[in-house]
C-alpha cells in the first residue's frame, strides 16, 4: 500500500476514536506529514472541542510549513463553535491537502476546498472516498436525504426465531454480544423499539455496559398502547413517543438504532427506512417460536463474539458497501 492510502487509513483509525462522542459533527482525523514522517495527528474527541486539523497541528513535533495534511472530511471553512480549520491549514503553511470526502453540510459543501485552493494550496479528492463514507454514514444520509440513518439490530437462534412463541423474549446473545450492542447504543443518537417490546420486555435501553452516553429512547406507538409505568418514562431519561414511522424523517436527529421487533422491522422496511442490519445468531434451538423477518437482503458473516456470530446486511447502495468490520 503506498505511503498515501497508509496516512490517510491512519487518519480514519484516529476519527474512530471519537464514536459516540462527537455527534451531530461528523467523525474526523487528520495526520501531518512532512518529509515523509508524521509529524502531528489528532482526531475530533468530543462535540465542541477542537478539531481534528487543531489537534493535529497542535500535537506536530515541528513546523508543518511545507507539509502536507490527511484529512477524512473536508476542513469547516464557518465559525462554529469552533473557527474555520480551513484557516488553520492556511495560515500554518500547509501546502497540500488530501481531502477522503467532501462535506455535504450546506454551511461548507466546497467552500473548504475552495478557501484551500484560493491560498495557493493543492488539493486533492477523494482518497479513501470509500471507508470515508461508511465512516460518516451517519451525517451524510442526515444532510443528503434530510432523515436520520437507520439502523437495525436483532438476536435469533439457531433454527430461526426471535422469540418464544408467545411474544417472551429469550435471552440469546451472549455477554460479549450484549457488551456490544450498548457499543452500538452509545455509537448512535436515538434508540426504538415498538410498544410491544416495551410491553413484553420493559426494557431501559440504555448504555449501561459500556462508557457512553445514553441515546434518546424512541417508542412507536400507533394505537397510544404506552404505559406510564414502563422505565423508559420513569427513570429521568429523554423518551419520545410515535405514532407512525414518518415522523423519523421529522427529528434532527441522524442515527437511529432500532431494537424492536418483526412487525417493527417489517413496518420501516416496507416504508423505506431501513439502510443497516445487524443480525446476530445465537447457537441456541427453541424449536418453536416468533420467526425472523423474512427480508430480500444479502448478509455477509462479519465477526464472532464469543459462540454468537454477527451478519450485516447495507440496504443503502453506493460505496459503503464496501467497507467491512466490526469497529
Amino acid at each position: 500500500m503506498p505511503n498515501k492510502e497508509i496516512w490517510m487509513q491512519r487518519a480514519f483509525d484516529l476519527a474512530l476514536l471519537g464514536s459516540g462522542r462527537v455527534a451531530p459533527n461528523p467523525l474526523v482525523g487528520c495526520v501531518i506529514v512532512k518529509d515523509d514522517q508524521i509529524i502531528g495527528e489528532g482526531y475530533h474527541q468530543q462535540y465542541g472541542g477542537p478539531h481534528a486539523e487543531v489537534n493535529a497541528v497542535a500535537n506536530a513535533t515541528t513546523s508543518v510549513q511545507g507539509a502536507t495534511a490527511y484529512v477524512t472530511l473536508e476542513p469547516c471553512s464557518h465559525f462554529g463553535k469552533t473557527p474555520p480549520c480551513a484557516d488553520l491549514l492556511i495560515q500554518s503553511g500547509v501546502t497540500t491537502v488530501f481531502i477522503a470526502n467532501l462535506d455535504p453540510n450546506p454551511l461548507v459543501a466546497g467552500k473548504g476546498v475552495e478557501k484551500l485552493q484560493a491560498a495557493g494550496i493543492t488539493c486533492h479528492i477523494g482518497l479513501g472516498a470509500e471507508t470515508g463514507e461508511w465512516l460518516n454514514r451517519h451525517f451524510f444520509t442526515f444532510h443528503r436525504q434530510k432523515r436520520p440513518y437507520i439502523t437495525f439490530k436483532y438476536a435469533c437462534t439457531a433454527d430461526g426465531f426471535i422469540a418464544a412463541a408467545d411474544g417472551t423474549p429469550v435471552q440469546l446473545s451472549n455477554e460479549l454480544s450484549a457488551i456490544r450492542v450498548h457499543q452500538m447504543r452509545a455509537e448512535h443518537q436515538g434508540i426504538l423499539v415498538g410498544v410491544q417490546t416495551i410491553l413484553t420486555d420493559d426494557p431501559s435501553l440504555t448504555t449501561r455496559l459500556v462508557a457512553g452516553a445514553n441515546p434518546i429512547r424512541i417508542v412507536l406507538d400507533p394505537s397510544g398502547r404506552m404505559p406510564l409505568t414502563a422505565k423508559v418514562q420513569q427513570d429521568g431519561g429523554e423518551t419520545l413517543v410515535l405514532r407512525s414511522s414518518a415522523e423519523l424523517a421529522a427529528l434532527s436527529l441522524q442515527s437511529i438504532l432500532v431494537e424492536g421487533g418483526a412487525k417493527t422491522m417489517e413496518r420501516l422496511f416496507a416504508d423505506g427506512l431501513v439502510d443497516e442490519i445487524w443480525k446476530i445468531r445465537s447457537p441456541k434451538s427453541i424449536k418453536e417460536g416468533i420467526p425472523e423477518p423474512k427480508l430480500p437482503v444479502k448478509w455477509r458473516e462479519i465477526d464472532y463474539l464469543g459462540d454468537d456470530t454477527w451478519f450485516k446486511a447495507v440496504l443503502t447502495p453506493g460505496p459503503a458497501s464496501t467497507y467491512s468490520g466490526l469497529k
